[in-house]
């Protein structure tokens, strides 16, 4: 198995002002050079390394930023990314937008007001087309630079190329026991130099390979928003597993915190001018309890990961794939919903989660999780969905059986899952057997 991983490691605090600003150039002529580029492609474009290579060298590109050919090729690579990642948004919004139009002509009178409201909202929500107006990185591979080992008093360096011809440039890099630990035994692909609050960050891209572990049974993990994960397991007698997570408490305090802020800056902002200098202290404090609590969010997240991979251990597991959230807009009734499943990064729970189980070989699946809540897991839609206390269970009225609603949702994800694992399984051997 391929496990690919990001590592983030700051330049190091006792980097010299000449190499800071040396970065800065650079890093300020990259993006000039991937705005430059990105100016030449319209959605017509075909979008391919031979097109835009023609495009940069017909519009001398090169000359207007002086960069060399490799840094060039690095910024066409940027915006191809970034052009493709349109198309992908694009194309999904169109698809939805068709549909939408399509139920608007087939609609009654009744619903033609909502429907209208739907494609208004779609049309004001079109993708639009990428604009590079800060700065942004491409990615540097061998041609412009590489990640080096230090044995002194500095144990890592990255050593790119400058704006002077045939000049190179080390920046010590300030790693942690963590980080070292990440690059052992990795191989190292390309990395991005990131400027963030005012520090240069080298984010370096690792690929390591993974012995594929033989899994025993199947799982389910279903994401809620008063349960954080209810997992299930497939055994001989089922395992069951509700996982909270203190997150929820810490971002209320924190924004609670927040919001005394912007209460007490707005009030601030209309007196008189010696009241200033705690207005501004007040907006820099607000930028650090942003960054923070988005800091104790990941965190969270990264310790709830720890614990789903340790849970399930040794089985093939399917998360719940879900758009939920996308789906409650402005408007439609229920705010104190989407004010509770604002504060929830389900989706990177889920990309979490899978990363954390690849680092010890397993897999992990994303399934369809519609009609998982309210459908029984002996497949009976015969149900009464009953809440209480913030938590809600199932009632069958086929089985009799009762139980969490977010357990029932595990049960049948890791239904599904094994039923796709089972289709797989025989399709490879009916190919084996007619070849």
């Amino acid at each position: 198995m391929l496990v690919r991983k990001t590592v983030r490691i700051p330049v190091h605090y006792e980097t010299t002002k000449s190499k800071l600003d040396r970065l800065g150039r650079l890093t300020a002529r990259l993006t000039y050079c991937i705005s430059l580029i990105n100016g030449l492609v319209s959605p017509e474009t075909s979008l391919d390394r031979k097109t835009l290579r023609r495009l940069v060298k017909d519009n001398n590109i090169a000359r207007k930023t002086g960069l060399s050919s490799g840094y060039v090729d690095q910024c066409i690579d940027r915006v191809l990314w970034a052009w493709r990642s349109y198309e992908d948004r694009h194309g999904e919004w169109r698809y939805r937008y068709d549909r939408a139009l399509e139920e608007l002509q087939n609609a009654g009178d009744d619903g033609r007001e909502k429907l209208e409201k739907r494609v208004k909202r779609l049309q004001e929500n079109e993708p639009s087309t990428p604009v590079f107006l800060h700065k942004v990185s491409c990615r540097l591979d061998f041609r412009t630079g590489r990640i080096e080992r230090g044995e002194n008093s500095f144990l890592l360096w990255m050593h790119v190329s400058t704006l002077e011809k045939g000049e190179t440039m080390d920046v010590p890099l300030n790693p942690s026991y963590y980080h070292l630990k990440q690059l052992e035994g990795a191989m190292i692909s390309d990395f991005e130099i990131i400027r963030k609050n005012g520090k240069y960050y080298a984010h370096i891209s690792t690929t390591r390979f993974v012995d594929t572990r033989i899994t025993s049974s199947y799982g389910g993990i279903d994401q809620g928003l008063n349960r954080t994960l209810a997992i299930v397991l497939l055994d001989e007698v089922p395992r069951e597993e509700l996982l909270y997570d203190e997150k929820r408490n810490m971002l209320d305090k924190y924004d609670d915190i927040i919001a005394s802020l912007q209460s007490a800056m707005a009030s601030a902002r209309h007196v008189e001018p010696r009241k200033l200098v705690e207005y501004h202290k007040m907006s820099r404090k607000l930028k650090q309890l942003r960054g923070k609590r988005n800091n104790v969010s990941v965190y969270h997240d990264w310790l709830l990961a720890n614990k789903a991979a340790e849970y399930t251990d040794g089985y093939d597991i399917a998360i719940g794939n879900t758009k939920f959230r996308q789906t409650q807009y402005r408007g439609n009734g229920m705010p104190s919903l989407r004010k509770r499943i604002g504060k929830w990064s389900y989706g990177r729970q889920r990309i979490f989660i899978a990363h954390k189980r690849a680092e010890r070989g397993l897999t992990t699946m994303l399934v369809d999780e519609r009609n998982t809540s309210n459908t029984c897991r002996c497949g009976s839609r015969l149900v009464a969905r009953k809440y209480h206390d913030g938590a809600s269970w199932l009632l069958c009225h086929s089985c009799g059986s009762k139980l969490d609603a977010g357990l029932n949702a595990a049960y049948n994800i890791a239904l599904r899952c094994r039923d796709d694992r089972l289709k797989v399984r025989m399709n490879a051997a009916e190919n084996r057997a007619s070849a």
